[in-house]
């Protein structure tokens, strides 16, 4: 038994030694910078909070503690799995505000303080993108999904490799 069981795990490391990962894609920062975000959404507070009004189960129980000012976002992905380095990638882009709410549950009861990030493309609200967090401050927020094989980088260093 302890035969076949070094057998298999030495079958098992060669195997895996001969396994190589794809060469990440790489992508700059620049190219990052020069996409298109959209048109700046100016009346981000409204649109924020006509989603909140109509997506919370007692909109007049909102207390809304702040809406942050708009920055720029975008989520690299592959489009399909396993990836390859042929394998397309998808962005989803346009500018992040994160709003800090507190509203009632089906209970009646006061959920708590918390913080949710909203994207917004060309006057269109997005909610629950992968990536978008509200604690990074960068004036260009840049999420990679992690596996797909992508390397952001800035004169030629590393940033991001996912």
């Amino acid at each position: 038994m302890k035969k076949f069981t070094l057998a298999a795990l030495l079958s098992a490391t060669l195997l895996a030694g001969c396994y190589s990962l794809p060469k990440p894609t790489i992508i700059t920062m620049e190219q990052i910078r020069n996409l298109d975000y959209g048109r700046y959404p100016s009346d981000y507070e409204q649109i924020v909070k006509r989603h909140l009004a109509r997506t919370l189960i007692d909109p007049n129980s909102l207390m809304l503690d702040g809406i942050s000012k708009p920055r720029k976002f975008v989520r690299l992905e592959r489009t399909s799995l396993p990836v390859k380095t042929d394998t397309p990638i998808r962005d989803i882009r346009g500018y992040i505000v994160c709003a800090r709410i507190n509203a009632k549950n089906r209970y009646g009861g006061y959920t708590g303080w918390q913080e949710h990030a909203y994207i917004i493309y060309n006057g269109q609200l997005y909610e629950d993108v992968l990536g978008a967090q509200c604690f990074n401050q960068d004036e260009l927020m840049v999420s990679v999904e992690a596996g797909a094989y992508i390397k952001v980088t800035e004169n030629g260093n590393e940033i991001q490799v996912y």
